[in-house]
């Protein structure tokens, strides 16, 4: 891709190129409901209307699912690459070959991964890289829109934007630090803002470019780009091991191909709770996610996602730092888990639980 527009957020150059495509009211836009809500802000920013496709066991679009919502009113489909795995983008980039339907290929979580030969974010009409916080390009802020496509290229790069303000930047970037610094105390504060308040959404957008010192920031990263992803594989590794029979539910790719971004576990219906987990990682220092709230609940759209609705409540992940420490925590952790897990009231024995648990 020899043409990168860099913006101030990865919802933005998402945003930008759907603007640049040229696309109406009336177009459709189909994304996978099971995804950060950013992406929806971007397609509902640009006044596009969301058609959501179901995801497969992995939690990624396929070429089935896509083609199941393709409607003649669909004009681009977006497929985000989640937790540094990778989802079946050539096989959807074949199947819209041909169509004049545009690809977005959204390697926001999964930058440095490969599919089929090729980096991720280097399908389809254009791809999309974020610098946030988390991301294996992390930053306190920023995203990229790539393309080999010069004519779009020139009309993204036409739409006026502006820096944000240096006072802003100083604000966030400090904010971040304490956030992460004191996250302890400070996340139960940022939950209760976004129950007052409403978490981020389309009306926070920022439409501006990359900051120098943002951009400085992450010219570093990508400079160790690389090396970061092969600590992390190396990290999920030995969380693998500590983690014990757990690990089998993990949807991870170690095949070398993948960036390992978070370790995402996939429970089995009847096993333990995702919250339950959370407790346990939490009472020995290590701070686990529940997966995403489909984007069609969040935000009161109607959909048929099947397999979105079996998994979403089961997914939990787990942070691949590359400072790992204590690995031996997360078995602590997984250890506990099972043990209160297996009991039931009454203290009997749930069999279910025991044979989903039993070893660890």
């Amino acid at each position: 891709m020899p043409y990168a527009l860099p913006v101030g957020q990865g919802r933005v150059a998402i945003a930008l190129a759907l603007h640049a495509l040229g696309l109406g009211s009336d177009d459709e836009v189909v994304l996978p409901s099971y995804v950060c809500a950013s992406v929806l802000d971007a397609v509902r920013y640009a006044g596009l209307k969301p058609i959501f496709a179901d995801v497969g066991p992995d939690l990624h679009v396929t070429s089935e699912t896509v083609a199941a919502a393709l409607t003649p009113k669909t004009k681009c489909v977006i497929v985000p690459h989640l937790f540094g795995n990778t989802a079946p983008i050539e096989e959807i980039a074949a199947l819209l070959h041909g169509t004049g339907i545009h690809l977005i290929d959204d390697a926001a979580q999964s930058l440095g991964a490969h599919r089929a030969g090729r980096l991720v974010g280097t399908f389809g009409t254009c791809g999309i890289v974020s610098c946030g916080p988390g991301k294996p390009l992390a930053g306190s802020a920023g995203g990229v829109l790539v393309t080999a496509d010069a004519a779009l290229f020139e009309r993204a790069s036409r739409i006026a934007l502006a820096y944000e303000p240096e006072a802003a930047i100083a604000r966030r970037v400090g904010g971040f630090w304490l956030w992460r610094r004191f996250r302890k105390f400070s996340l139960g504060l940022l939950v209760l803002r976004d129950r007052l308040l409403g978490p981020p959404g389309a009306d926070r957008l920022r439409p501006t470019l990359l900051s120098n010192l943002e951009a400085a920031v992450a010219r570093h990263q990508l400079r160790t780009l690389q090396k970061h992803v092969q600590e992390r594989r190396r990290n999920a590794i030995r969380l693998l091991e500590a983690l014990g029979p757990l690990a089998r539910w993990s949807i991870l790719d170690l095949s070398g191909d993948g960036a390992a971004a978070k370790l995402a576990l996939v429970l089995p219906a009847g096993g333990p709770a995702v919250s339950e987990l959370i407790d346990q990682f939490a009472q020995v220092g290590v701070e686990c996610q529940a997966g995403y709230t489909p984007c069609h609940q969040t935000a009161g759209i109607e959909a048929t996602l099947p397999e979105t609705e079996r998994l979403w409540q089961r997914v939990l992940c787990i942070p691949l730092e590359t400072a790992l420490r204590r690995p031996w925590r997360l078995a602590r952790a997984a250890r506990n888990a099972a043990r209160n897990a297996r009991a039931t009231s009454n203290g009997a024995l749930d069999a279910s639980l025991e044979n989903v648990l039993g070893g660890v």
